[in-house]
């Protein structure tokens, strides 16, 4: 069975939190114990997250320990607390940690509170696997992410019929844009970036725009907290796609410690990103579209593959080939047919994630790698872009006629005795054609 993730869980009461950590493991999550030196033992498991309780001393200063320790400043460390209190929740945001969690969460809040961790942690190992391929290919990369010292103020839209309290209490750590239409805050939201939004939810309208934002190719990744009446709407707006949810009476500390909890872990995701660049240069990209190159791309797979082997991680590779671009050289011209493949190329490369490495694998045939993906999550991410791509008409220079493609593609995960030929040839092979590898 593959492991989504490796928890390390230390200063814990293994009895108390016995039912939240019964739940982690039955969802496919490995747990790792801290022992008596937990900040060696992060150094040597590297976890993809670190589970703090209470057990003995306080959990703040050991998570703090963590951040301090170069080798493990970038794992994302969550506090497990029955206590919810305010001075807690400002403590975790004063030391950096990435969450304050009750383990007695329900099962939509607590895995949708520790995905987006899991995900974090995959960015940050994208950057290490890159900038090792990269330098393979005679490129230097940067192989860490380090936040400014001064980092931009945030910025925050506040989406409902009534912001003022929201504004009240945040104006003095961030921008607050506020708008009450959904229509036009999903407009807003795709012209201009924004750390967080803040939804006040009245009813299933806001439920529905928060589904809306996570199925955006452009938006799937902005941080919601929800703002709820009623109590019950919290399990709904966890499945839905909130990633926080706060019930009124608001609590001024808890809001501010929430916002700026998803605000710094935004930040983090768009420095990674922006690094993750780095790793493309001319040594590594494919000199027609912009896109890894194949030589990158086996280079990089080979050491993801090795991960996958040997700490049983979910791996998944897609193809998509567009077969009518032979059509476009033989009508237009080989510039028309370099043009197009261009465009595709950025794409591709924009509909995924960050963490997502897409390359050009062969001659109108784009391969993406989706690590610490299951085979069904990569098949939905496939078929998504797909229909994009299907339903997009592309503009070429002197060809004065919008022109559609046609998208075939394929998909497979990782099998123990996997190489990059054999993972290759059976992605090929589920695009219903044999797949010749050099």
């Amino acid at each position: 069975m593959n492991r989504l993730a490796t928890l390390l869980v230390t200063n814990a009461d293994r009895v108390a939190l016995a039912p939240v950590l019964t739940r982690l493991e039955a969802a496919g999550y490995a747990l790792a114990d801290g022992g008596d030196r937990p900040v060696e033992q992060a150094r040597r498991v590297r976890p993809d997250l670190i589970l703090v309780g209470e057990a003995d001393g306080d959990p703040v200063t050991l998570g703090a320990a963590f951040r301090a320790n170069p080798d493990c400043a970038d794992i994302p460390v969550v506090v497990l607390t029955h206590a919810a209190e305010t001075g807690l929740a400002l403590r975790a945001l004063a030391a950096e940690l990435d969450e304050v969690l009750d383990p007695d969460a329900d099962d939509p809040e607590l895995f949708a509170r520790l995905k987006p961790l899991i995900r974090l942690a995959t960015m940050h190992a994208e950057l290490r696997l890159r900038a090792a391929a990269a330098a393979t290919q005679g490129l230097t990369a940067a192989s860490r992410f380090v936040a400014p010292a001064e980092p931009e103020r945030p910025t925050v839209l506040a989406i409902g019929a009534d912001p003022a309290s929201t504004v009240a209490l945040l104006s003095e750590d961030a921008e607050i844009t506020t708008i009450a239409d959904l229509y036009e805050a999903e407009r807003l939201l795709e012209q201009r970036n924004f750390d967080a939004a803040i939804l006040t939810a009245s009813g299933e309208a806001e439920l529905a725009f928060a589904s809306q934002v996570r199925h955006n190719p452009r938006l799937f990744n902005l941080p919601i907290l929800m703002i709820a009446d009623d109590a019950t709407v919290a399990s709904r707006a966890y499945r839905r796609g909130a990633s926080r949810v706060l019930d009124r009476p608001l609590d001024p500390g808890h809001l501010r410690a929430a916002v700026l909890t998803l605000v710094r872990r935004q930040k983090v995701r768009w420095g990674i990103r922006a690094i993750l660049g780095q790793s493309l240069g001319e040594a590594t990209a494919d000199p027609l579209t912009g896109a890894y190159s194949r030589a990158f791309l086996e280079s990089y797979l080979g050491a993801r593959l090795d991960i996958a082997r040997t700490q049983a991680r979910p791996l998944a590779v897609v193809f998509f080939a567009i077969p009518n671009i032979e059509g476009v050289r033989r009508h237009f011209g080989d510039e028309a047919a370099s043009h197009l493949t261009r465009q595709l190329g950025q794409w591709i490369t924009g509909l995924v994630r960050a963490e997502d490495t897409t390359a050009l694998f062969a001659a109108n045939r784009f391969c993406v790698v989706l690590p610490d993906t299951p085979l069904v999550e990569a098949e939905v991410v496939m078929h998504r872009i797909a229909g994009v791509l299907s339903n997009t008409d592309f503009a070429i220079p002197d060809v004065y006629q919008p022109v559609r493609i046609w998208v075939q593609v394929g998909c497979t995960d990782t099998r123990p005795d996997d190489d990059c030929a054999s993972l290759f040839a059976r992605a090929g092979a589920a695009l219903d054609e044999e797949l010749q590898v050099p």
